[in-house]
């Protein structure tokens, strides 16, 4: 009974690394102006972040949800080739093993997307800005922030790399009311996917689209009727993609009502065979009574988080 107990806590070690914690978050105008827009919960106009807050986020990430890789939004680029003096210091909180990537767009552009990553956890292969016509279809530019690929294996004890996947973050135009225009804007992403990825050599099947859609396709009116058009997650389905941000999630931004459910995780069909998570795990900071100081440092969204197991490489890639 020694030896089994004993040959126990020599598994824990491997057993606790046997997955990779992906993560989406919107932090909320990180680096410029903006903060506190819309209202709800602690809403109004918040000043920028204080060197101790950016440390809180920080340890966060990395300690509470302990994630190793997170797709960022509202990222202000204010260092210079395309870094956030912010996210710096926030990724010295983390540790010399956290690196990230933001947009390689305009200086100008007021927000972008990004990925930080635990490089002791994953190798990241390439982080890659996807560049997309900018055009106003439906009432709003469809890019005015560019989707962010990241393709990266895992790692299993020993630094061996493993299984690999392509995350494609995206931000769509704010307001849900813009449906059809968020619609447009995934059918050209999920459109130019294999393209994109095959002007940059790679062939990976793995493929998960996450970020702030924007869009709430399970908002219904006082009558009991669909609030906004389901076509973008039609359009996924029928294309092998599964949200794994179900209606019963509720909510993820803090609205006045607790009903803005705008972040999504969308799994293709070769990706669901290494993602152990059924459904995208929420974190909230308690009860709504909290609501208003936790968004005072972290954001007015909160973070979902899914796993994804680490094995033997099974799908093609420019690789092999």
């Amino acid at each position: 009974m020694r030896r089994l107990f004993l040959f126990i806590l020599f598994l824990l070690p491997v057993l606790a690394q046997a997955q990779v914690r992906v993560t989406t978050w919107n932090i909320e105008h990180l680096g410029s102006s903006g903060r506190g827009f819309g209202g709800g919960f602690g809403g109004g106009s918040l000043p920028l972040r204080t060197e101790d807050q950016l440390h809180a986020i920080g340890d966060f990430i990395s300690d509470t949800l302990e994630a190793d890789v997170i797709a960022v939004q509202e990222i202000a680029k204010t260092g210079p080739n395309d870094t956030s003096l912010e996210l710096d210091i926030i990724v010295e909180q983390m540790g010399p093993s956290w690196d990230y990537y933001l947009a390689e767009e305009p200086d100008d552009s007021e927000m972008v997307n990004g990925f930080i990553w635990n490089s002791d956890i994953v190798s990241v292969i390439q982080p890659l800005t996807m560049e997309m016509p900018n055009i106003e279809l439906a009432g709003k530019e469809l890019f005015d922030r560019m989707p962010v690929v990241l393709y990266f294996e895992t790692r299993e004890e020993g630094q061996i790399n493993r299984n690999d996947i392509v995350l494609v973050n995206v931000h769509l135009a704010s307001g849900q009311t813009n449906d059809e225009n968020h619609a447009i804007a995934m059918i050209a992403i999920e459109h130019g996917l294999n393209r994109f990825l095959d002007e940059n050599e790679i062939t990976e099947s793995d493929r998960v689209i996450l970020g702030d859609f924007n869009d709430n396709p399970h908002r219904l009116t006082d009558a009991g009727n669909p609030m906004y058009i389901s076509t973008l997650y039609d359009h996924m389905e029928r294309k092998g993609y599964t949200n794994i941000v179900p209606a019963s999630v509720g909510f993820t931004r803090m609205d006045n009502n607790l009903r803005s459910l705008i972040d999504h995780i969308l799994v293709n069909r070769s990706a669901a065979n290494d993602i152990i998570s059924e459904e995208a795990d929420k974190y909230l900071p308690g009860d709504s009574d909290t609501f208003g100081i936790w968004r005072s440092t972290f954001s007015d969204h909160f973070p979902l988080s899914f796993e994804l197991e680490i094995k033997a490489d099974t799908d093609a890639d420019f690789q092999d």
